[in-house]
């Protein structure tokens, strides 16, 4: 079974980091949710926190292991910089 992991905030730049983990492994994210069982829905409400039970938490470490924890994560971490930037852009 996949390690819950909690690098993560669930949210929109989490969700875009999968799918983009995904596509970088040349798999696409509705893709591997009809090979694994999962309902997109189900996955899509796992990324962005909206299932944030014990099988919620499971399936996104699921995913993020699927996809690959360390792209996602370098993924995660530069969406969250773009982000900050333009927060203090808007700020200025």
């Amino acid at each position: 079974m996949a390690k819950e992991s909690n690098k993560f905030q669930p949210g929109a730049i989490l969700h875009d980091a999968i799918i983009g983990a995904f596509r970088s492994r040349g798999l696409g994210f509705e893709a591997w949710c009809h090979e694994h069982g999962v309902h997109p829905a189900s996955a899509r409400n796992a990324t962005f926190g909206q299932a944030k039970g014990p099988k919620g938490r499971a399936l996104l470490a699921r995913m993020i292991e699927a996809a690959g924890e360390d792209i996602v994560e370098a993924a995660y971490r530069s969406r969250l910089a773009q982000h900050v930037s333009s927060l203090e852009r808007g700020a200025a």
